[in-house]
């Protein structure tokens, strides 16, 4: 989700202050980039990635460079051992955007891999800690995450600091680690982009929305005939009236 807190939250923990934090609504993370540090005496890589929604940047572009890094690494029998979903609890209600968000997030990620992902609230500082836990409670609810975590996600919260971040990361590293859903069809079943559950999902948005265009361009178009057709017939009376005056 942008503006969660992705690239906050891989600073805090790699310590790498070269990670670029936006300050906005805007997405700091235009790809796919990998930040590893040491810990424990284990090599830990953390992956940011561009969010959908961007106003930078398409849906079509960003899926495409999520499911080209992901086919790469699999195919070097590189698998991730977890999945930190971000969700800002400063956000009153889950709005249009996030909804998809998360259903694209769904299709990616697939039910196997689910027990590997934590699903994760940030930004608690900026909310009262009661109105906060009502939000949490809210998400838990089947129609959104609620369904997530009856299939092995586990509800999480990041409190911004780097001790925070690492409780996060010690539930992961010794999870079994499993393919992605995506990875698992553009890989082993050898789908192509499209023709993948997420691709499909991002396809019908854009083949809904086109729709919509067309729906309210023709309404536009009706309204302004309409308009055209009132004025002509207003201007028709004027000049009927007019000619009745000069005989």
């Amino acid at each position: 989700v942008i503006g969660a807190g992705k690239s906050y939250f891989i600073r805090e923990v790699t310590g790498n202050q070269e990670v670029k934090v936006s300050g906005g609504l805007y997405s700091s993370t235009s790809k796919v980039q990998p930040y590893s540090f040491e810990y424990l005496g284990e090599k830990i890589t953390l992956i940011d990635t561009p969010g959908f929604n961007d106003t930078n940047k398409p849906d079509t572009e960003i899926l495409k460079e999520i499911a080209d890094w992901t086919s790469k690494t699999y195919k070097k029998n590189q698998l991730l051992s977890g999945i930190i979903y971000l969700h800002p609890i400063t956000h009153t209600r889950m709005e249009g955007s996030a909804m998809k968000n998360l259903r694209m997030f769904q299709r990616l990620c697939g039910q196997e891999v689910l027990e590997n992902v934590l699903l994760t609230t940030t930004q608690w500082s900026k909310v009262d800690p009661t109105e906060g836990e009502f939000r949490e409670n809210n998400l838990r609810d089947e129609g959104l995450w609620g369904g997530l975590i009856g299939k092995g996600a586990t509800l999480q919260r990041f409190h911004g600091t780097r001790e925070s971040g690492l409780e996060l990361i010690n539930k992961l590293v010794s999870k079994t680690r499993k393919p992605l859903h995506i990875q698992d069809q553009i890989v082993k079943q050898h789908l192509t982009l499209l023709q993948t559950d997420a691709g499909k999902f991002l396809n019908e948005g854009l083949a809904a929305q086109e729709k919509r265009f067309k729906e309210e361009l023709e309404s536009l178009e009706k309204q302004l005939r309409e308009a055209i057709k009132a004025k002509d017939n207003e201007m028709n009376q004027i000049l009927a009236a007019e000619q009745a005056k000069a005989e």
